[in-house]
């Protein structure tokens, strides 16, 4: 069976997608077979920043309307990473059960199910998270970011997943020193959410969002997120705030 883990936001923006794939990125270099599964309906993310959109044939709405079998609206990416993608436009008929019972079984054939939700605390989240068992919340360290965390960590968990774990994104040690960004201690309470990584602000994706380039093979950003891959696989990995700086 797979791991099925949402990641979620309140606030757009906070880097979702580019954790999405970062993080499946990471895991697959670990050796687990993994599927991204886009809910983000219309936006189209995750097929720019996997480099799939030209091969995108089917999306899960195909199989949620009985037009498509589930398993033929997954793209295979030369990375190793699988892509089911998200609807164009959404439906009344793309309902939590029906995404949770395609899911549920395509679960057999990955160690891990991603799922990039939208932002905000709508029933499109709430969508996402119904065949999750755990959730990811991301946010960057100003108030408006961390606000909307802490409601999607309440809302989050009346959905399906039973645990949740933060991730700090696009962090500055010295903007901290300075009292220019929120410390993690606040983030931490503030949010309601126990931490699993914290990302450092990294100009290697400055150009991956916009441009769909993949980051270089090492970097502050690629170096996290493979350290809290680590974590959810079980290994005792600390949070070294050294290496932040």
């Amino acid at each position: 069976m797979a791991e099925r883990i949402v990641i979620a936001s309140g606030k757009g923006g906070a880097g979702k997608s580019t954790a999405a794939v970062l993080l499946g990125r990471s895991l697959v270099a670990a050796g687990k077979k993994v599927l991204l599964v886009d809910a983000d309906i219309g936006l189209n993310a995750l097929r720019i920043l996997t480099g799939l959109a030209q091969k995108t044939v089917y999306h899960w709405g195909d199989a949620l309307l009985n037009r498509a079998d589930g398993k033929d609206c997954v793209i295979g990416g030369e990375n190793g990473i699988s892509l089911l993608p998200a609807p164009d436009t959404p439906s009344a008929e793309y309902t939590a059960e029906g995404f949770r019972s395609l899911i549920l079984s395509l679960d057999p054939s990955y160690d891990f199910i991603l799922i990039d939700g939208p932002a905000g605390i709508g029933e499109g989240m709430a969508l996402a998270a119904a065949p999750a068992q755990k959730a990811i919340l991301l946010s960057a360290p100003d108030d408006v970011s961390v606000s909307g965390c802490a409601a999607a960590a309440r809302r989050v968990c009346t959905c399906g997943p039973t645990q949740s774990r933060l991730i700090i994104n696009r962090f500055r040690f010295q903007a901290v020193r300075k009292c220019r960004q929120i410390n993690i201690d606040h983030m931490i309470d503030r949010a309601g959410v126990r931490l699993i990584g914290i990302v450092p602000e990294d100009k290697n994706l400055w150009y991956f969002g916009s441009a769909g380039l993949l980051p270089k093979a090492s970097s502050p950003a690629i170096d996290a997120y493979s350290r809290i891959a680590g974590r959810l696989l079980g290994e005792h990995i600390s949070l070294n705030i050294s290496l932040l700086k």
